[in-house]
């Protein structure tokens, strides 16, 4: 293929971290990015304005501002922060994935963030794990690039698997290494609830601790 049959769909630019900074669709206004905590909290369209609020790990709220004119919508999410359901004052707008979240363009997506709590490329339909590292491509179910923590490091024998076929079960954020839900949610703040909730086991209910006594030889 020659250089005058290639078009270039979007230039990405990264800051100092390596984190996606800006990004240039052509034909449209340039999308800018800014982060709190290493999360994705603001993202600028021309006139468009999105902020996400979220507390620790919990998203709780997205504010949309265009030409002055505020929006507020509540996210309702799952334990792996993927937006399930949007609230405001039209009503409720559920949102469904495939296993690997994958969500038709057709059907639209007004959440800046949507499979387990990551933010779509408009132009790709692609997550940018990493803050940019990596793209993900949900209808292939993989990694448009290697790892580069494989073959021999925590990426993996595969160097473009996700999650090592198990959607469910792990999480990846980095774009380098899959963590089981379980351990995902153990660094969180929510650990016990969650846990709680899905065994259905509340700490009352669990055996008393059992002590036993010591003797010290006089």
């Amino acid at each position: 293929m020659t250089s005058s049959n290639q078009t270039v769909l979007c230039r990405y630019s990264y800051d100092p971290l390596d984190r996606l900074a800006s990004s240039m669709p052509t034909g449209q206004a340039g999308i800018q990015r800014f982060y709190q905590k290493n999360r994705l909290a603001t993202e600028i369209q021309g006139a468009l304005r999105r902020t996400v609020f979220q507390h620790d790990d919990l998203l709780l709220a997205q504010q949309r501002r265009v030409d002055g004119a505020l929006e507020t919508t509540l996210l309702a999410t799952d334990q792996q922060r993927s937006v399930l359901q949007l609230v405001d004052k039209a009503g409720t707008e559920p949102i469904a994935y495939s296993s690997y979240g994958h969500h038709p363009a057709e059907s639209g997506l007004t959440s800046l963030l949507g499979f387990n709590g990551e933010c779509r490329d408009p132009v790709t339909g692609h997550y940018l794990l990493g803050n940019g590292y990596r793209a993900y491509n949900p209808v292939l179910m993989r990694f448009n690039s290697p790892d580069s923590l494989s073959p021999f490091g925590e990426g993996g024998l595969n160097a473009y698997g996700y999650l090592g076929g198990d959607p469910i079960g792990f999480v990846d954020e980095s774009g380098h290494v899959p963590m089981p839900t379980l351990k995902y949610l153990a660094n969180k703040a929510y650990l016990p609830g969650a846990l709680h909730l899905k065994a259905g086991v509340r700490k009352a209910d669990l055996a008393p601790e059992k002590r036993i006594p010591c003797q010290v030889p006089q």
